[in-house]
């Protein structure tokens, strides 16, 4: 484990970073793991997965953070894709807020949903 909290956790794996939110994250809460997740990508120039299916939802400070700093500096890392792991059900209640974030990786980033880790390949 590179990272861990009792909202995320950051590691490789299939020579990818992966993000696992665990809850709600805002602020420093929120920025930390992210911040290892930019870490990681620097070091490895990897793709990136966000496993969203515990829920992920955003404070518009964080959002204008991530849109303003986290993705442009995501982008010089040489990541490719981006792949976010999401459920039908967690799809109902956050799909607005992740097609917002979608939008705005796509500028960057060729992105991709799944609905479980088996579906990524190595």
């Amino acid at each position: 484990m590179y990272f861990t909290s009792e909202y995320a956790d950051v590691r490789l794996w299939k020579n990818k970073v992966l993000l696992t939110w665990k809850k709600e994250a805002r602020f420093d809460d929120y920025r930390r793991p992210t911040t290892a997740v930019l870490e990681l990508m620097r070091e490895h120039s990897c793709d990136l997965v966000i496993d969203a299916r515990k829920g992920f939802e955003d404070e518009k400070a964080d959002v204008e953070w991530g849109f303003s700093f986290l993705l442009p500096e995501m982008s010089k890392t040489g990541c490719k894709t981006v792949w976010f792991i999401m459920t039908e059900v967690n799809e109902d209640t956050i799909g607005e807020e992740m097609d917002m974030w979608k939008a705005e990786f796509l500028k960057y980033f060729e992105v991709r949903k799944v609905d479980s880790p088996e579906k990524i390949g190595d």
